[in-house]
């Protein structure tokens, strides 16, 4: 999605997310690469804690809270992945 029109104002989403990687792989000294999945990360635990996700006896509430093994994104960040 690179716009959405919201009357006479025009979100440029895809610049938005493009700036907000940078300025974060900027400050944190990671490579944008490994930027990247982190909105859509904090977009889950928001999302899990907005319906109570650690109380529920779902699969996939148990799946939105398990816990994430280090260098899940290493692949990402050399080589072909990049």
């Amino acid at each position: 999605m690179t716009g959405c029109p919201l009357g006479e104002v025009t979100v440029d989403f895809d610049a938005d997310l493009v700036r907000m990687r940078e300025m974060a792989a900027e400050t944190t000294g990671l490579a944008p690469v490994t930027i990247k999945p982190l909105p859509a990360f904090g977009t889950l635990l928001v999302n899990g804690a907005a319906l109570h996700a650690a109380a529920l006896d779902k699969p996939w509430a148990q799946g939105a809270r398990a816990r994430i093994r280090p260098g899940p994104c290493a692949r990402t960040t050399t080589g072909a992945g990049r």
